[in-house]
C-alpha cells in the first residue's frame, strides 16, 4: 500500500513565508462556495443522506423509512454506513459507481495535505448531495516532494495558519465530518515522521485547533492499517479517548498484488483480515489506554482480482454484510474503489465484481432504507 493517498491532482507546496496568504485566499474562496451549496441544502431538496445538517450539539436524526438514527458522531443506530473512495476523486467517478452497484454511499473518504482547501469543490458538491466527508489530513505537502514533514513540525505550530484555514472550512459545514489527521500512521514508511509522542502531540494540537476555530462538528477518526507487521507501531500512536471518536483500520485482501503476483493461494477472507485489527483493539488497547468500546470504522476496504476468476472477488466483497453482522461495533465500512500501484481494486472494472459489490450494497444491514436508489 501507499504511505499516503492522494488520488488528487498535486498542489504546489507554499513555502512557509507564503502559506499565511495562500490559507486566506483559500479559505474564503471555500467559504463562498460553501456557503451557497449550503443554502441549496436548506432548500428541501429531499436529501436521501441520514446525517444531521446541524452542529453536533442537534439531536440525532431519523433514517428515512428505516427507523435508525444516526447520532451527533455520526453512528449510526442499526447497521452500518457505507462509503467509497473513488480515483479519480472526482463527483462524476462517484456517481458512475454509484449508478453501477444500484445505491447511493453514505460518505466519501477523501485526502489532503496540511496546505490545501477544506471544503474542495467536490466536497462541497458531495455535500450538496447529502453525503457526510471523511477528511484524512497528511503530515506532507503533495506538490512538495523534496520536503519532509515531521509530526513535530505540526505540533509545534508550523502549519497552523493553513490548518486554522482548514477548521474554519469543516466548521462551515454545519454538519459532522469525519476527520483523520496522518492515515496509516504505523505504516513502517512513515517512521521517519517522527516518534509516537510526537504523532501524539501532532493528533491533540490539531484537535486543539479545530476547538479554537469552532469546528466541532469534527468527528476524530483514528486511522491504523490492519497489517500484523505494523501492530506494534500502533500501540504508540494512541492520541487519547478524549480527542478520538471513532477507531478505524484497513482491510486488504491484496494475495500478492504488491509484487504483481498475484495467486489466490494467498487469498484472505475480509473477516480474517479484519480480525487481526480488531483482535490487536481487543486484547492490547486497554493497556495503551484505550476505551475499546469506541465505535469502529474500516476506512478502506477492497480485494485484488484473480486473472480467469473474477467470480472470487465477487464473492468477498458480496460476504462482507454477512460478517459484520457479526461484529456490531463496526459502524462503517469504506470500499478503496482505485487502483493502487500494481493492485486494481477498482471493482467496477469488471461486471461480476460490480455484482458482488451491488449485491452487498443491497443488503438492509448496509443500507436500511437509508441510501437504495431504486427497488431496495
Amino acid at each position: 500500500m501507499s504511505s499516503d493517498r492522494n488520488p488528487a491532482p498535486p498542489r504546489h507546496g507554499a513555502p512557509s513565508a507564503r502559506r499565511s496568504a495562500h490559507g486566506r485566499g483559500r479559505a474564503l474562496a471555500a467559504g463562498v462556495v460553501l456557503a451557497g451549496a449550503l443554502a441549496a441544502c436548506s432548500g428541501g431538496g429531499g436529501s436521501t443522506s441520514t446525517s444531521s445538517t446541524s452542529s453536533t450539539s442537534s439531536p440525532p436524526s431519523s433514517a428515512s423509512g428505516s427507523g435508525c438514527t444516526v447520532s451527533s458522531k455520526e453512528v449510526p443506530s442499526c447497521g452500518t454506513l457505507w462509503g467509497v473512495a473513488v480515483k479519480p476523486p472526482t463527483p462524476a467517478r462517484w456517481l458512475k459507481v454509484e449508478s453501477q452497484v444500484g445505491r447511493k454511499f453514505d460518505f466519501v473518504y477523501r485526502y489532503h495535505d496540511v496546505s490545501g482547501t477544506i471544503p474542495d469543490r467536490s466536497e462541497v458538491t458531495a455535500l450538496s448531495q447529502g453525503k457526510t466527508l471523511h477528511i484524512g489530513i497528511a503530515a506532507r505537502e503533495f506538490g512538495n516532494t523534496s520536503s519532509q514533514i515531521t509530526w513535530a513540525q505540526v505540533a509545534q505550530g508550523d502549519f497552523d495558519t493553513n490548518l486554522r484555514a482548514q477548521a474554519r472550512g469543516i466548521a462551515g459545514m454545519k454538519k459532522p465530518v469525519f476527520v483523520t489527521f496522518d492515515q496509516e500512521a504505523n505504516q513502517k514508511a512513515k517512521l521517519s515522521r517522527g516518534s509516537g509522542a510526537d504523532f501524539k502531540a501532532a493528533w491533540r494540537h490539531l484537535h486543539k485547533i479545530y476547538q479554537d476555530e469552532g469546528a466541532t462538528n469534527a468527528v476524530w477518526v483514528w486511522v491504523m492499517t490492519g497489517s500484523p507487521d505494523n501492530l506494534d507501531r500502533a500501540t504508540q500512536l494512541w492520541p487519547g479517548n478524549d480527542v478520538v471518536d471513532w477507531i478505524s483500520w484497513n482491510v486488504y485482501n491484496q494475495s500478492g498484488c504488491p509484487t504483481g503476483d498475484i495467486t489466490a493461494a494467498q487469498y484472505v477472507s475480509f473477516e480474517d483480515k479484519m480480525k487481526i485489527f480488531y483482535t490487536f483493539v481487543k486484547t492490547r488497547g486497554p493497556a495503551m489506554g484505550m476505551d475499546t468500546s469506541k465505535p469502529m470504522m474500516i476506512s478502506e476496504t477492497g480485494s485484488a482480482q484473480y486473472p480467469g476468476d473474477p467470480a472470487k472477488t465477487a464473492a468477498w466483497y458480496a460476504a462482507i454484510p454477512s460478517v459484520l453482522q457479526r461484529y456490531p461495533q463496526i459502524k462503517a465500512v469504506g470500499l478503496w474503489d482505485s487502483i493502487d500501484g500494481t493492485c486494481n481494486y477498482q471493482f467496477d472494472s469488471d461486471p461480476s465484481i460490480v455484482g458482488g459489490v451491488a449485491a452487498a450494497g443491497k443488503q438492509p444491514y448496509v443500507n436500511g432504507g437509508r441510501s437504495a436508489l431504486s427497488g431496495g
